[in-house]
């Protein structure tokens, strides 16, 4: 069964049994019962759903790994003064991500460093979160100038893990900057690959496929130019000519339910009515959905977006999640309120290097596609940064790399198993043709590198 086909299948509900073993943390008792339904007849969506449970079972316990004592010794090398009392009060909250593994409660790998982006938290420390020095005055010049280019070198690299590798023919995608409104004049410097994706695909990767007998990485370097424009929809009168005219006009997918990330449940349209009420125009709904997200929603990093059920939904009703999880329900919520929107994502690019991120883009007559970044203003937000809050409703810094501009999209050419990240391309993919069981986790080694990042005249 197809790769796509399995992730389509997370649409459908688990049987109600599975579903409590699983919960309960007896995931053996889960797997035991989907072996005995995959052993009889079943329709092929249901089927796809409990294969692809199954696998989601197995990945789920390596992503909470700490017993009660140790979380608290992790929060405590944050926090000394720490107490179990307050810890419990942050579970209440919905602050503290956890399950139950065979009857003991088990936390997520990166719940204390959710934690410490609470101003309480942050303030313990005593930390403050001060105007960005590097973003701000770009931002700044953004607004002056009008438009703002950089010139972009990365190198990037996947590999097996020295203690996963066992020689054999392998499979390798990395991302690759692809040709949107904001990117152009992508060059391949160095590397191999055996074929690039088209310059406009859903999700652009060089790929290779190469038998390996001692561990080597799969490497890529290539340059490209990204500049933005900027634009201030609610205060400044529409212009003659979108601001991308390049990028392609929407189309009905741009406002459509699409599979397990995009869904109009009841939900959501409720809550895209309440915060769009009184708006009087697309953009002024776009607004106050932007505004909803930043200021509502926490950020939080979560467990892979393949072990949760319905992406948007699920960051509404918890009000946390990361970027990927913000941006989601920004486009789920615009297209609920007739706002054509999509997705982009690859990395976003500083002095420290390049770090995995998502975000938006949303349409409006005459601007034509616009960006959003709800986490970049939801940090700006909580910072009291209101200028660098307002910027990223409309807009993007050009320190970016765009590889995706459709979530869930294959890869090209398309994967023959299930990935490490099945809705997102951004540090790569890798298989052994000769080993069924997809790599996960500490298998795979990615990297990218900031080689050269100059201004773009």
């Amino acid at each position: 069964m197809k790769p796509q086909t399995l992730v389509a299948s997370l649409s459908v509900p688990l049987p109600e049994d599975i579903l409590k073993h699983k919960w309960a943390g007896r995931l053996a008792d889960a797997c035991a019962a989907i072996d005995t339904r995959l052993s009889g007849e079943l329709p092929q969506m249901l089927r796809a759903r409990l294969l692809v449970e199954r696998e989601r079972l197995r990945r789920l316990p390596l992503q909470y790994p700490w017993n009660r004592a140790e979380a608290f010794a992790k929060l405590r090398e944050l926090v000394p003064d720490i107490t179990e009392d307050e810890l419990d009060a942050c579970e209440r909250e919905g602050r503290v991500n956890f399950l139950y593994l065979d009857g003991e409660k088990r936390y997520f790998l990166r719940f204390h460093r959710s934690l410490m982006r609470f101003p309480d938290f942050r303030a313990r420390r005593g930390e403050n979160s001060p105007a960005s020095p590097w973003l701000d005055p770009m931002i700044a010049q953004i607004r002056e100038q009008g438009s703002l280019g950089r010139r972009i070198t990365l190198e990037a690299s996947i590999r097996p893990a020295d203690d996963a590798f066992v020689p054999g023919t392998y499979r390798a995608w990395l991302p690759l900057a692809a040709e949107t409104a904001q990117q152009r004049r992508v060059e391949v410097l160095a590397g191999d690959p055996d074929a690039m994706a088209p310059a406009d695909a859903p999700a652009r990767t060089a790929y290779w496929e190469r038998t390996l007998t001692e561990n080597k990485p799969f490497t890529l370097r290539y340059r490209y130019e990204s500049r933005v424009v900027y634009a201030d929809p609610l205060n400044r009168p529409t212009p003659a000519d979108a601001l991308y005219p390049a990028a392609p006009a929407p189309g009905p997918e741009d406002l459509a339910e699409d599979g397990t990330f995009i869904r109009f449940t009841p939900y959501l349209r409720a809550l895209a009515a309440e915060v769009t009420a009184g708006a009087q125009s697309p953009a002024q709904k776009a607004w106050q959905i932007y505004a909803f997200v930043t200021t509502r929603v926490k950020y939080s990093f979560v467990r892979q977006y393949f072990c949760i059920d319905d992406l948007g939904e699920y960051c509404a009703v918890n009000l946390m999640g990361d970027c990927g999880l913000q941006a989601l329900l920004f486009i789920n919520l615009c297209r609920i309120a007739g706002i054509p929107a999509r997705w982009q994502s690859g990395l976003s690019i500083d002095a420290d290097g390049a770090g995995d991120h998502d975000w938006a883009q949303f349409w409006l007559e005459g601007w034509g596609w616009l960006f959003a970044d709800p986490s970049f203003g939801g940090g700006a937000y909580r910072a009291g940064a209101q200028d660098r809050w307002r910027f990223y409703f409309g807009n993007l810094d050009p320190t970016r790399m765009a590889a995706n501009r459709v979530f869930m999209a294959p890869l090209q050419p398309e994967e023959d198993f299930l990935r490490l990240d099945p809705y997102d391309s951004q540090e790569g993919e890798i298989s052994r043709i000769e080993r069924p069981q997809p790599f996960v986790g500490r298998e795979v080694d990615s990297d990218v590198r900031v080689v050269e990042m100059e201004p773009l005249l």
